[in-house]
């Protein structure tokens, strides 16, 4: 009885066969791609190697560029105020960095003729002010004293002390001439100053001191003073 509930025919086995096959295909497949799914989840060799090196460069990199920065130090523009001096400055104002060699006391440069590489070898001036001092002293024509250093908002005072002026020759503004938009653009001439200049030449003529302006209220004796060097009639 047995036998025959569990008997097939030929072509009953044949698909039961090929079931069979079928399923043990399939089974193969999934471990093979469950196994490369493992596989492909840890790192390469070639990557691991990659990112060693990588690590190690970077490491490298910092390194390098820590003791770089502590070869020599200088301060940067911002830690000085008006009217903060060099030696009281905190540590907190100062950074690490590496320039071209800072002046020695006793030491100076030039101000009319210092460039910006000059001019961040003065210490407490590095690039901003350095870019300052050039372009203040075009908007003037030319320093004709040191003391102006000080019109420069933060300049650090004891900077000073390493420049010199020689043999000033600043441009000249001829204020018989030049219309109010010219004359106002001088740091020493503001609006006011450059109408009341044309205001004397339409009513009096051409200047010939600037003492011909004393009674103007626009021109006290210290404005007058300050821009004498930078007038001519």
């Amino acid at each position: 009885m047995i036998r025959e509930f569990f008997y097939l025919q030929k072509s009953d086995r044949k698909v039961i066969l090929t079931l069979l096959c079928v399923i043990v295909i399939a089974m193969g497949v999934i471990f093979l791609t469950g196994g490369e799914e493992e596989t492909n989840g840890l790192m390469p060799v070639d990557t691991l190697r990659k990112e060693v090196h990588r690590d190690t460069a970077r490491r490298y990199q910092e390194k390098v560029r820590t003791v770089y920065v502590k070869t020599k130090v200088v301060y940067r523009d911002t830690a000085f105020r008006r009217g903060v001096s060099l030696r009281n400055s905190q540590k907190g104002d100062s950074v690490m960095a590496h320039y071209q060699s800072k002046l020695h006391n006793g030491e100076h440069l030039v101000l009319n003729t210092a460039d910006s590489t000059a001019l961040v070898t003065v210490p407490g001036i590095g690039p901003y002010f350095a870019r300052k001092v050039i372009w203040y002293g075009e908007r003037l024509g030319g320093y004709v004293s040191v003391d102006q250093l000080d019109e420069i908002e933060g300049f650090p005072l004891d900077a000073k002390d390493y420049f010199v002026v020689e043999n000033a020759c600043p441009e000249k503004l001829n204020i018989n001439q030049l219309p109010l938009a010219a004359l106002k653009r001088h740091p020493y001439i503001n609006y006011f100053q450059a109408k009341a200049i044309l205001d004397y030449r339409r009513l009096h003529g051409p200047i010939h001191s600037l003492d011909d302006l004393r009674l103007s209220k626009d021109f006290p004796p210290e404005a007058i003073a300050r821009l004498t060097p930078y007038v001519e009639y």
